[in-house]
């Protein structure tokens, strides 16, 4: 992967314990300098979890 961009989207949603394993690994990701994506639903806690981390 020397030289491209590293991109991961995260599809996880619905309950906690999909949530915020999800945010855990997404947030070490990018500290590594990827680009991550969330995949979710609106009318669920990631709707207004995920924006807020």
């Amino acid at each position: 992967m020397s030289g491209q961009e590293k991109r991961l989207m995260v599809m996880a949603g619905g309950t906690g314990g999909h949530v915020f394993p999800g945010l855990a690994v997404a947030h070490h990701l990018m500290d590594q300098g990827w680009q991550v994506r969330w995949l979710g639903t609106a009318d669920r806690m990631e709707a207004d979890l995920v924006p807020k981390n």
